[in-house]
């Protein structure tokens, strides 16, 4: 194992350790589900609301460098919904999550619950969205870099709120060529920077930019780093968690209950405790849905053009 890899394994033990003790709550953190109310509603006009899937924190330091010509700007850290994959995490990210939020199952499908909605995939989500939030503009930031000011313009006339959605950092970390990866991930921070200038060049003044989870990048797992699933009634698995009830609880791994994680349903939900993954297929390098700092603690950025 590199001594990279050494020191994550040191970290995401030791942060999964410090967590149970704080019975998985950093209060004194920004809770995800806070960022809609706290931060993007209480704009009161045309907000862009900028969601990059898989984007760590430090990458938004990145991106605040890149916007620096900015009339404000402001970077906080704010702490994903846990498990931390894209379902849960978006779901955390839409108006209602901070009174009223749950991850659940729905005919045996994992789910999270957002005001008594039930909501498993991205067109539940959409559907959820654009029923609290009428006008609303969804668009991929790969249509809107292609567009043309006066498209972006057409698009986005009276909508209160325009969400972007940026899904390249997690397809390219999942397509298992960790080469591409890297060069992809180097390459969107600045794509969502363009992203911001040709909005704010059609009009809009504010934006919050923020992030469904993190991820974890390493070198390739030995068969050391594998751990068996801790089979049972399982939900849903991922090489970072385990969803489901009953089971086992492999060595070296946590189990936390759906009530300590504040959530409505008779779940158990099973983490290695460092940066190993469960065998469940796919790249071994770049995971996420784990307790690990990386995964867990994603920027919000606040700008102003």
């Amino acid at each position: 194992r590199s001594e990279y890899d050494t020191t994550l394994q040191a970290m995401a033990v030791g942060v999964a350790g410090d967590l149970r003790q704080a019975n998985w709550v950093i209060p004194e953190a920004l809770c995800q589900t806070r960022i809609y109310p706290n931060l993007v509603k209480s704009k009161g006009g045309p907000v862009a609301y900028i969601v990059v899937d898989s984007m760590r924190y430090e990458m938004g330091v990145e991106l605040r460098d890149q916007l620096s010509d900015a009339d404000e700007l402001a970077l906080q850290a704010a702490v994903a919904a846990i498990p931390t994959i894209t379902p849960i995490g978006m779901a955390a990210l839409l108006p209602g999550a901070s009174a009223s939020f749950s991850v659940t199952e729905d005919e045996a499908k994992l789910a999270a619950e957002v005001d008594g909605s039930k909501l498993t995939d991205l067109s539940s989500r959409l559907k959820f969205l654009t029923s609290r939030v009428p006008g609303v503009v969804d668009m991929e930031l790969g249509k809107l870099l292609d567009a043309t000011k006066r498209q972006i313009e057409k698009r986005i006339v009276g909508a209160p709120l325009v969400v972007i959605r940026s899904q390249d950092i997690d397809a390219f970390g999942e397509s298992g060529s960790n080469r591409v990866a890297r060069q992809v991930i180097d390459t969107a921070i600045g794509n969502v920077a363009r992203a911001v200038r040709k909005l704010a060049d059609s009009g809009i003044e504010n934006f919050v930019i923020c992030a469904d989870h993190g991820h974890l990048f390493t070198s390739a797992r030995d068969e050391s780093m594998r751990i068996e699933s801790p089979g049972g009634e399982t939900i849903d698995l991922h090489r970072r968690c385990w969803v489901g009830r009953g089971g086992v609880t492999p060595q070296g791994t946590i189990r936390i209950s759906g009530a300590e994680l504040g959530y409505r349903s008779n779940l158990d939900f099973v983490f290695p405790a460092g940066i190993a993954v469960f065998k469940s297929g796919g790249d071994l390098a770049y995971n996420h849905g784990g307790l690990s700092l990386q995964e867990l603690l994603v920027p919000v950025l606040m700008v102003r053009m």
